[in-house]
């Protein structure tokens, strides 16, 4: 597989162990939208108070109000990453180191992947919906034609934003969510590899047009942008 991005993520280096195959491209360039009409359906929520508590995808993103009493962390944020077929769930916590003096408090965060070791920080059973039942919900689903609808192996659905709006990424590195340690490098680079070749298709010709439609619908074009409009014969 031959990796075109400007940032480089942690199962990079395989191919360098393993050959490049140039018949599999991926075009690894970060697509992100935090605007409805533009995530695909089972991400959307077309009335905040009528559809929030029915969707459990939209519900675990709100965990960080859900969050049990704890010493150490004060905030919690919930994460979804679609990888090859498969969802995965994970959650940022969030806390404060204290400084000593003058010197400012410092905010930091711990990953932590996997629903049976964030349980212990957070409420199962609240008012409006039970965690558990939602967790298992998110974890059945399958999720192929997301893949399919972004021509993509990898998405991050992200609750942890600085505003009321959820951020949908399109090939995000991995990296940054410490997905090193649920699949390591080598397992990364082959399942994504096979996903490409097989799944979504090896013709480099298919992912470039897809990627392309999607970086212009983004920047507010559309597909009149760079060519005349058609006129009407006389």
């Amino acid at each position: 597989m031959y990796i075109i991005s400007k940032n480089k993520d942690y199962y990079d280096g395989v191919a360098g162990s393993m050959g490049i195959d140039k018949t599999i491209i991926y075009e690894r360039h970060p697509i992100e939208t935090n605007k409805q009409n533009e995530m695909p359906k089972i991400f959307k929520q077309s009335n905040f108070w009528q559809h929030r508590y029915n969707n459990p995808f939209i519900n675990i993103g709100y965990s960080d109000i859900d969050l049990k009493k704890s010493k150490k962390y004060k905030k919690a944020h919930s994460f979804i990453i679609g990888f090859c077929g498969k969802l995965y769930i994970g959650w940022k916590f969030h806390y404060t180191v204290k400084r000593q003096g003058f010197a400012l408090d410092e905010e930091k965060t711990d990953i932590i992947h996997g629903y049976e070791n964030a349980k212990k920080y957070l409420r199962e059973k609240y008012w409006r919906y039970n965690l558990d039942d939602d967790v298992k919900y998110v974890e059945t689903y399958d999720p192929i034609n997301i893949f399919r609808e972004i021509k993509a192996p990898v998405f991050v659905y992200d609750t942890d934003t600085n505003d009321k709006h959820n951020n949908f990424i399109i090939n995000p590195l991995l990296k940054d969510y410490e997905f090193y340690r649920v699949i390591d490098s080598f397992q990364a680079f082959q399942e994504i590899q096979m996903f490409m070749g097989g799944v979504l298709g090896s013709g480099e010709k298919d992912i470039v047009e897809v990627e392309d439609k999607y970086k212009i619908t983004q920047h507010g074009f559309d597909k009149w942008s760079f060519r005349k409009e058609p006129t009407k014969k006389k």
